[in-house]
């Protein structure tokens, strides 16, 4: 938080608003949601306008699917400090997850045309355009990406879901790649589950879906599966 492009923490915390605030980022790190909401908010209830609050408020929402309220949370942070490149950042991925795509292509375009070198930027550029069904485009963010880091993996699994959703097989190759590789999060191992099922594969999609799914909701992801097929033509 006090990098020089990190965001600019209020000096009016008195002792317990500081523990509060060392205790959110500590149950932020380890996951604990509900604490580090609570503890956020104790802190803000002491200094409503704390930019450090507020950006870990917001992400900490936005990690846990409350978009819509992270998305609330970040533009009080993002008016307090416009040129701040880790609050856009946050507020940019939050709209994507608020399903707002185009918002948060201004985001990323705002902080690209800053520095045409920030490769999160592209990154997250790539995301909101894959949501905007813009794929093509998504995937020369992708590449780019990879260009400058060829082992960036976020990178790699985008370009691969982005492929598959576009009906490319080479989107298929590029997930199993990173699965065989030991990249094989729940997140890339489930983006390959889609790209089976998209390509009509449901046999080898429920086989890696259930590796982090219970028989319900594999049961649910294959009929999607299903459904999004008929919307994607594949392509060899």
């Amino acid at each position: 938080m006090g990098s020089k492009s990190g965001p600019t923490a209020n000096a009016t915390l008195d002792d317990k608003a500081r523990v509060q605030l060392r205790l959110a980022r500590a149950a932020q790190e380890a996951g604990n949601t509900g604490s580090a909401v609570r503890f956020y908010r104790a802190v803000l209830d002491q200094a409503p306008g704390h930019v450090g609050a507020l950006l870990g408020l917001g992400e900490t929402l936005s990690e846990s699917g409350s978009a819509a309220d992270a998305v609330v949370e970040l533009q009080k942070a993002a008016a307090a400090v416009p040129d701040n490149v880790e609050v856009q950042t946050a507020l940019g991925r939050a709209l994507v997850r608020a399903n707002r795509p185009a918002d948060a292509l201004n985001r990323f375009d705002a902080l690209l045309r800053r520095n045409d070198d920030d490769l999160r930027a592209r990154l997250n550029r790539g995301v909101a355009l894959d949501l905007a069904g813009r794929h093509t485009e998504a995937q020369g963010e992708y590449r780019h990406v990879l260009k400058a880091e060829p082992n960036n993996a976020a990178a790699m699994a985008n370009l691969g879901l982005s492929l598959a959703l576009n009906g490319s097989a080479e989107g298929v190759a590029i997930l199993e790649g990173l699965v065989q590789g030991g990249v094989d999060s729940p997140r890339v191992r489930q983006n390959l589950a889609l790209a089976y099922g998209l390509k009509g594969d449901l046999e080898a999609a429920a086989r890696v879906a259930r590796l982090d799914l219970d028989d319900a909701n594999v049961r649910s992801n294959l009929a999607f599966y299903e459904t999004a097929r008929q919307f994607v033509a594949f392509k060899p």
